[in-house]
């Protein structure tokens, strides 16, 4: 096995990968190197290789692709959701598990005359790794032959080294109820996005619109009751002054217009007297000028370069990203604060969860990529043990040591037209598999997709998906908020929303959440099992099946599904 070393010089060197057997694993490492000198290393990059013509796939991120005819083409994967990747060809398989310096690679794949490959690069820049680079090769025979057998064998790897707790066995009151749950987020009120003035004050701040108040609420409380949806856990978005991402890190005073602390204590005490378990939407990644608690110099992340790392444009302005050290001080004083008002559940805190880890090269505060991910549990804990539990916007691997709930797991399209790229032999897609499901379904809830969020409202497909994909329903009222605009951002959960502008439009979305819900009621004890495999048994036709021995069954020929216990 071989290691291509690039160096800063452009220079290229190969040596060779230094390996030992542990068990049914290869583990593969290099030799000392000088690291200050080095670019990138494209590691194993000879190992992973089969001819165009071959039966097999390749499998990266969360796609699976089908070897076939391909120029001369090579793409690299940046931020991978998953330390995974791996090759099926013919009766066997295998799959690599990055285990060393696990944030700080490419999943380069491609075609090199007739021949199809896939390996981890390694990015260097001239520092120094935090630890060895160090990737596991484990080969699949038999059932395990497939990217079923990849997942189940990357669960296994995190469950022996203790990364991860199923769910049944870290059950509290508030998890439970959480996974018996639909899942209801509300967006109360917001400021324009994309936003009119990036840099603001209390003088320039744009006008906010509020959608829903916290009475408002109450009253989407009575007509669940009304129509039987006896578990919902509600999470509130934009709560706090000037409504979502309105001015971060502080959400104090809570928005007057929605009724003030008041209201928003009864509201709480409300939903839990009706059965209800409630909780909000935080931020402990973006902070804005706007805010009082603002301090771009000494709390900011900091670049390579020396100076505050920038993040996006949102409700509150242009984004500065927070270093997780100051976040982990702000949550500590924040997070009791707010569960004081008596939220309770799986508190909800934004971004987290869908970033790739970073460095910071700030003076006061460096960190590591390893030494963030860290922190961020650290700030998990916090929210853990202020509501009884943590959620965030994605389901990337390094917080699911923490995730009680993952909105989605990916932005991917899973109804892509594969057929527009029959004229593009450099596109490397046939379709997306359950990767992500297989390692964590049965440790972490989840949201397959940003389309599958209000599915109950979608086409048929959309709910098939969710399904398939072995989802808690997830209902976001006024999900699409983003101002339609050419280019640029646009409404990522989709332009199909949920809102309740009167009696009869919320008389109509709480229908659609209980039969959301009744449908999950059916399905929803799969949520403490493994999902153990996945395979499509005829065309367009899949099979899965949990670690109890119950299957579902989804046919997208008759759009129908099949549930068969146990």
């Amino acid at each position: 096995m071989k290691a291509r070393i690039v160096y800063l010089n452009e220079a290229v060197e190969t040596v060779d990968i230094i390996t030992k057997v542990e068990g049914d694993a290869t583990l593969a490492t290099l030799p000392a190197l000088d690291y200050t000198k080095i670019n990138y290393i494209d590691f194993g990059y000879d190992y992973f290789n089969a001819g165009n013509d071959e039966d097999g796939y390749l499998v990266y991120h969360q796609v699976l692709y089908n070897f076939g005819s391909r120029v001369d083409h090579e793409h690299c994967h940046r931020n991978n959701e998953l330390p995974i990747y791996g090759v099926k060809r013919g009766e066997e398989a295998m799959v690599a598990i990055v285990t060393g310096m696990p944030h700080d690679f490419d999943i380069c794949y491609g075609t090199k005359s007739g021949i199809n490959y896939i390996y981890a690069r390694f990015n260097i820049d001239g520092e120094t790794p935090y630890e060895d680079i160090c990737v596991q090769y484990h080969a699949l025979h038999g059932a395990d032959a497939n990217y079923s057998g990849m997942g189940r064998c990357y669960r296994k790897y995190l469950l022996d080294t203790g990364f991860i707790t199923p769910i049944k066995d870290r059950m509290n009151p508030v998890l439970e109820y959480t996974k018996d749950s639909a899942y209801i987020r509300l967006r109360l009120a917001w400021k324009p996005v994309p936003t009119p003035v990036e840099e603001q004050t209390e003088e320039n701040e744009p006008p906010m619109h509020v959608a829903m108040t916290f009475r408002r609420v109450e009253e989407l409380i009575d007509e669940l009751k009304k129509q039987g949806v006896d578990k919902a856990e509600l999470c509130l978005v934009g709560w706090n002054k000037s409504g979502h991402d309105g001015r971060w890190p502080n959400p104090f005073p809570v928005e007057p217009e929605l009724g003030g602390e008041d209201d928003l204590r009864h509201l709480i005490q409300y939903a839990q007297e009706n059965g209800y378990q409630i909780t909000c939407h935080t931020n402990s990644e973006d902070s804005y000028s706007i805010s009082d608690m603002h301090d771009e110099k000494n709390n900011s992340l900091y670049s390579k370069d020396g100076t505050p790392r920038l993040g996006g444009a949102w409700g509150g302005g242009r984004s500065r990203t927070i270093c997780p050290v100051p976040a982990l001080r702000q949550a500590k004083e924040l997070l009791p604060k707010i569960a004081d008002l008596g939220f309770r559940g799986a508190h909800y805190i934004d971004v987290m969860g869908i970033v790739n880890a970073k460095s910071c090269y700030h003076p006061d505060h460096p960190l590591t990529k390893k030494e963030y991910v860290e922190v961020y549990h650290d700030i998990a804990d916090v929210a853990i043990e202020q509501f009884g539990g943590y959620s965030s916007e994605g389901g990337y691997h390094f917080m699911c040591k923490k995730l009680d709930y993952a909105l989605y797991t990916t932005f991917a399209d899973p109804f892509m037209d594969v057929s527009r790229f029959a004229d593009d032999e450099s596109i490397y897609y046939s379709r997306l598999i359950p990767l992500w499901e297989i390692v964590f379904h049965g440790t972490v809830l989840s949201n397959p997709f940003t389309c599958s969020v209000n599915a109950a409202v979608k086409d048929k497909r959309s709910q098939l998906k969710s399904i398939e994909f072995g989802s808690r329903p997830t209902i976001y009222y006024y999900s699409a908020f983003v101002t339609p605009q050419d280019g640029g951002l646009g409404n990522w959960m989709g332009n199909t929303d949920i809102t309740c502008n009167d009696q009869a439009d919320l008389e109509r979305s709480v229908d659609c959440v209980k039969q959301v819900y009744e449908e999950y009621k059916e399905r929803r004890y799969l949520q403490t099992e493994f999902m153990e495999s996945h395979e499509e048994i005829a065309p367009q036709v899949y099979e899965i099946t949990y670690s109890d021995g119950s299957k579902i069954v989804v046919d997208y020929n008759k759009e129908t599904y099949q549930l068969i216990k146990a």
